[in-house]
């Protein structure tokens, strides 16, 4: 685990904790903290299916599914565009019968991505939706060990390959895993639930540079062929910091970018109605004896 990407989250959420400043800090205000988890399923040189057949409407899905969780914090400049940062831990597994091999792996994975509020983007804002669709499309690393068994040691005892391991370092004797380039993309839901809390159904594809991510090295060169990865659904919970409330008296929704992620600029009706009063006033004295 990269200790600096831990930090840095660390860094980003203790700059949420100054709400009082949001009105002033604009990059104080607006961010969610929240945490997911659901299954993976590979794709890659050793399984059944493709990238397609990876998803929970298909079987192979559910005869290689694995655990997967972590955290996430997000950040919004605007009522369309965000950032968000992952961290994320779990495993993969996938079996090839024509192959007469399995593989498992475990994986770390930290990323960062720009979100896209498509509900704004597409519908326009609206105070009363409870509701919204967002796309991610990012880059990060990945860290991942491997073994690779035959089908005979279902036991997993006897691993025939492997792959992350490099050489022993000198202290210790731990090992290096496999770090590679990880690029994301992301569909989801998310569904406002309270003032500050919201739940979120999404499903992704990780992509990974290289074609080791199973311990088993195909022949054929394409590019194609040299892309493992997995597909990622999940079902994650947020909460909102700088928010004054999910609900207004008035408007329902307070949030200041109306997409429930915090960082609220209540609508002040009796000032906005004192100031068209004096713009009004003035027009009256200005053409009084026109």
């Amino acid at each position: 685990m990269n200790y600096r990407i831990i930090l840095l989250f660390t860094v980003l959420l203790v700059s949420t904790v100054d709400l009082s400043a949001k009105r002033y800090n604009p990059y104080g205000a607006d961010w969610a903290l929240g945490v997911h988890f659901g299954g993976t399923s590979f794709f890659g040189d050793i399984n059944e299916g493709n990238a397609i057949k990876s998803t929970p409407f298909s079987k192979y899905f559910y005869q290689n599914a694995s655990f997967m969780g972590g955290i996430v914090l997000d950040k919004w400049f605007g009522p369309y565009v965000g950032l968000t940062g992952s961290i994320q831990y779990g495993e993969l597994q996938g079996t090839k019968a024509e192959n007469n091999k399995w593989f498992q792996a475990k994986i770390f994975e930290y990323s960062l991505s720009g979100v896209a509020n498509l509900s704004n983007l597409i519908f326009g804002i609206n105070r009363r939706r409870n509701h919204t669709v967002y796309y991610s499309l990012g880059i990060g690393m990945s860290e991942s060990r491997s073994w690779k068994y035959t089908t005979d040691d279902v036991s997993g005892k006897y691993p025939i390959g492997t792959n992350g391991f490099g050489k022993p370092s000198s202290e210790g004797g731990d090992y290096i895993p496999m770090t590679e380039t990880i690029v994301t993309t992301a569909l989801g839901v998310k569904f406002y639930v309270g003032s500050n809390i919201s739940v979120n159904l999404e499903g992704s594809i990780h992509a990974i540079n290289s074609d080791k991510l199973d311990a088993h090295v195909y022949d054929n060169k394409t590019f194609l062929s040299r892309l493992e990865g997995y597909t990622y659904f999940s079902v994650g919970v947020q909460y909102h910091f700088g928010s004054d409330g999910r609900y207004a008296t008035a408007h329902r929704h307070k949030s200041r970018y109306d997409s429930g992620r915090g960082g609220a600029t209540e609508i002040n009706m009796r000032k906005r109605n004192r100031a068209w009063r004096r713009i009004q006033k003035k027009k009256h004295k200005r053409f009084k004896y026109d």
